[in-house]
């Protein structure tokens, strides 16, 4: 198996806390991890094009970049923890990776610094 893993970050407030609480609003430089899979690589020796996945992944998280995320629409409805954003991410990246060949295999998000969420799409519908 192989695995390709692009890093990329942004900065973002939110008001909620680990236990699902409101909090004052607070600020976070998130950092991110996108991983992709496949079984063989591509005809140049690649799992899939890093740098397009590199421009995914920097695409999607300009979305949130300098924002409160409970004001994205796709947040005014569910929550704003690391986990949350981390599968909304995944959500908006699987696209960019080609498939049946690799695959998006998943999206870790870290908040804190040493505390990280991943969001996987096995068992996904």
């Amino acid at each position: 198996m192989f695995e390709v893993r692009v890093e990329t970050t942004f900065e973002a407030a939110h008001q909620v806390g680990p236990d699902g609480a409101p909090l004052p609003l607070h600020h976070h430089s998130w950092q991110v991890a996108v991983r992709a899979r496949a079984e063989e690589l591509d005809s140049i020796g690649l799992v899939v094009d890093f740098r397009q996945l590199r421009a995914a992944a920097d695409e999607a998280v300009a979305l949130l970049d300098q924002r409160v995320i409970e004001d994205v629409p796709d947040f005014a409805e569910r929550p704003s923890t690391p986990a949350a954003v981390a599968e909304w991410l995944f959500r908006k990246l699987e696209p960019a990776v080609p498939s049946p060949r690799c695959w998006l295999e998943a999206v870790e998000v870290e908040a804190d610094p040493g505390i990280r969420f991943e969001y996987s799409g096995r068992g996904a519908d």
